[in-house]
């Protein structure tokens, strides 16, 4: 290669596309190869525009031009990462670059620049420094987590530049979070469908008639799903952890601040919310209760994620040792939704104080039926996911809920106010995008649905049976009856 072409191929990636590669890129693919050192880029754009192979030039002209170097690519699963491996290798043999590296997950040059496909997940990717591009594709399918985790990857090498590339997905994702905040640190490029050339009207009109028009406009167009934020917003949240002024009970000069949850001696009756985690969701324990000074006030004391990766008796016995620092009295309020199973395991910890709750597209939690287990049955409630919500919904607008403060509840809240929601049929469907979490939301909700059931007092029946110590057995002599 002649010195002077090097040095422009060098300095301009999308020369070194036109012409080594064959390729004239869009306006908005100049933009992205061009990005100066240390950018933060940010790509909104349609199905099959060319984000992952914009992404690709990018790294191969990088691993070509920079002995050592490193570029990462993280998709929601590391087969699409590994896709665009793959992609990257193309472009490498088509300028017959010479690999020491070559398989499914890695390549790397005899130069030493490398570029890694990395997993869906943020437990294994920590640690690493990149000093080329970190590609986050399909970033609205991607985790807070995973997006955290990348970030730092310049952090010692700031010449890196970070690209999010998307589709549309919801208003709630990491990635529309970026692309509609003011940072002016970014760099927006947009291509959709109204800014490329390339789509027919026909071929939108047949993908609007296939897709629908809320996905058509999702996939297409940039806008993203979702039609309204979530109604649980932070002023509620502020309301619920504003401690009132102290009011005095009467016949006392001085008395605690009824309002404030860490100031009650307990709740009436103390209930835990034991929200049952899949896949990467953790299980949980959301503690609270009842005002024990007879306001209709629900308080919220604690949110702990229990560890995750346990199942049956090792969930229940991480349950049980939240349940232990409160003298192992509490009313035990489980989600058995996706595993049915678990109600046996609780009932042997628990004995007669757990009531199950099967959350589902519908009902309003008012129907029990006795699920039998191995040594008897536990009542378990039907309620549709979306009524759970709007029950808690409307105890913080009431300015009935009161949260004792602190992190994991603020987490908690957190998760109510990312949810979705839209209106379908009449009603309120509230749903979690992806790479979001709502355990510790759910089981804030699920413990106020229990305060405030008419079933309540028959509930405290049965647990202060379970809890009453047996009178022992009178032993007879059998001597005397012969």
């Amino acid at each position: 290669m002649i010195a002077e072409r090097e040095l422009a191929y060098r300095l301009d990636p999308a020369l070194w596309v036109r012409h080594e590669l064959g390729v004239e890129p869009a306006a908005w693919q100049k933009r992205f190869l061009r990005a100066p050192f240390g950018s933060s880029i940010i790509a909104l754009t349609a199905r099959q525009v060319g984000k992952t192979t914009t992404a690709a030039w990018a790294i191969a002209h990088h691993m070509l031009f920079t002995s050592g170097g490193l570029s990462v690519i993280a998709c929601p699963s590391q087969r699409q990462s590994a896709e665009a491996v793959r992609r990257v290798r193309e472009f490498l043999l088509k300028v017959s670059a010479e690999f020491r590296t070559d398989n499914v997950y890695a390549l790397e040059l005899k130069n030493g620049s490398r570029v890694l496909a990395l997993p869906g997940s943020d437990e294994s990717i920590r640690g690493l420094t990149v000093d080329g591009f970190i590609i986050a594709d399909e970033a609205a399918q991607l985790s807070n987590d995973l997006i955290a985790a990348l970030s730092p990857m310049r952090a010692r090498r700031p010449e890196a530049r970070f690209a999010m590339l998307s589709t549309a997905w919801s208003r709630t994702d990491p990635f529309w979070t970026v692309w509609t905040n003011d940072d002016p640190s970014w760099m927006r490029l947009k291509a959709t469908a109204e800014t490329v050339t390339f789509f027919s009207e026909e071929f939108l009109e047949q993908q609007r008639r296939l897709l629908g028009e809320h996905n058509f406009q999702r996939e297409y167009f940039g806008i993203p799903g979702g039609g309204e934020s979530s109604p649980f917003n932070w002023t509620l949240f502020e309301r619920a952890t504003l401690i009132h002024a102290p009011l005095v009970r009467a016949g006392r000069a001085f008395g605690p601040a009824l309002e404030d949850v860490n100031s009650w001696p307990s709740f009436k009756p103390l209930i835990i919310a034991h929200d049952v985690g899949r896949s990467r969701d953790r299980s949980t324990a959301v503690v609270g209760g009842n005002s024990p000074y007879g306001q209709r006030l629900l308080g919220i004391r604690e949110a702990e994620e229990l560890p995750q990766n346990q199942f049956g008796s090792a969930r229940a016995g991480a349950l049980a040792t939240v349940d232990r620092r409160y003298h192992s009295n509490a009313l035990i309020i489980a989600d058995l939704s996706f595993d049915p199973t678990y109600a046996e395991v609780l009932l042997e910890t628990f004995g007669a104080r757990v009531i199950g709750l099967q959350i589902s597209g519908g009902g309003d939690g008012m129907n029990c039926e006795r699920r039998p287990v191995k040594y008897g049955s536990i009542p378990v409630y039907t309620i549709g996911r979306s009524y759970l919500l709007e029950l808690f919904h409307t105890e913080l607008q009431s300015d009935l809920v009161r949260f004792s403060g602190g992190v994991a509840l603020r987490r908690a809240y957190e998760q109510l106010a990312n949810l979705e929601s839209e209106f379908r049929e009449n009603r309120r469907v509230y749903s979690c995008s992806a790479g979001q979490h709502d355990d510790l939301g759910i089981s804030c909700a699920m413990l106020a649905w229990a305060a405030r059931h008419p079933h309540l007092e028959s509930w405290l029946r049965n647990l202060h049976a379970a809890l009453r110590p047996r009178k022992p057995r009178e032993k007879f002599n059998w001597a005397a009856c012969t």
